[in-house]
C-alpha cells in the first residue's frame, strides 16, 4: 500500500471524460499535493455518453464536466488536452497519432495512466493500443481499473483525499443520469482497503510496471 504516489511528470490517458476519476482521481489529487505535474488527455469526447442529446452538445457538455472535475483534483484548464477521436471507435484509430505524439513529447511524463489491457469496454482495450503504437521511450504505466476489477501489483491509500474525488465524480452529473457509477466507483475504491487493513478505508488498484513489460503482458493475453 503507497501512501504518497511516486513520479513528478504525470500523464493520465482517459479514454472518455470521467474515466479518469473513475480509475485514478483520488492518486491524481495525492500527485497534485505532492507538487507533481499531472496532464490529463481525454482521448474522445464522449459524445455518445448521453441519450436523447446530439453528439456535439453532448461532446460539449462532457468537456465542461471534465473540467470542472479536474478542478476538485488541483488540475487547471492548461494541463486538459481533448484529443477528440470518434467515441466506440477507437480501435479504428489508435494508429500513429502525430497530435498524441506531441502531448506525449510535451508533457514528458515518468509515469501514464490508463485503463488497464483486461477492461472489457473496446475503447478503454484501444487506449493500451495508442499509447503502444505511439510510445517511443520505457516509462513506468500504472493501469487502473473501471469496468473491469484487476489482479493489482500496486495499491494507493486514497482515505485523505476521497472527499475530492467524491466531488470530481459528481461533476459528471450527465452520466449519473444513467448509472450510479459514484456509489459503483467508491465501493470499488472501499473494497480494495477493506482487503488491506481497518485503518485505510479506501484505495485505487493499479497494474504498475515499466512499460515495455506491460506491453509484453498485454501482448501474451490478447
Amino acid at each position: 500500500m503507497v501512501d504518497k504516489p511516486e513520479g513528478s511528470r504525470i500523464l493520465v490517458i482517459a479514454p472518455h471524460p470521467d474515466d479518469d476519476i473513475i480509475g485514478c482521481g483520488g492518486t491524481i489529487r495525492l500527485h497534485r499535493q505532492l507538487g507533481h505535474t499531472v496532464t490529463i488527455l481525454y482521448v474522445t469526447d464522449g459524445e455518445k455518453g448521453v441519450r436523447n442529446l446530439n453528439p456535439i452538445k453532448t461532446a460539449e457538455l462532457r468537456r465542461m464536466e471534465a473540467g470542472l472535475a479536474a478542478r476538485h483534483l488541483g488540475v487547471d484548464e492548461e494541463h486538459l488536452y481533448h484529443l477528440h477521436l470518434r467515441d466506440g471507435d477507437m480501435i479504428n484509430q489508435c494508429g500513429t497519432n502525430h497530435d498524441f505524439r506531441s502531448i506525449l513529447e510535451k508533457s514528458n511524463p515518468d509515469i501514464i495512466y490508463l485503463p488497464s489491457f483486461i477492461e472489457m469496454h473496446r475503447d478503454h482495450f484501444a487506449a493500451n493500443v495508442l499509447l503502444k503504437n505511439n510510445l517511443i521511450k520505457n516509462v513506468t504505466v500504472a493501469a487502473y481499473e473501471i469496468w473491469s476489477p484487476l489482479i493489482p501489483n500496486r495499491l494507493v491509500n486514497i482515505t485523505p483525499v476521497i472527499e475530492a474525488k467524491r466531488q470530481a465524480l459528481l461533476e459528471h452529473a450527465s452520466q449519473q443520469k444513467e448509472l450510479d457509477f459514484l456509489d459503483a466507483a467508491l465501493s470499488l475504491n472501499r473494497y480494495r482497503a477493506a482487503l488491506y487493513k481497518k485503518e485505510i478505508q479506501y484505495a485505487e488498484a493499479f497494474i504498475y510496471c515499466p512499460s515495455s513489460q506491460y506491453f509484453e503482458l498485454m501482448m501474451s493475453v490478447e
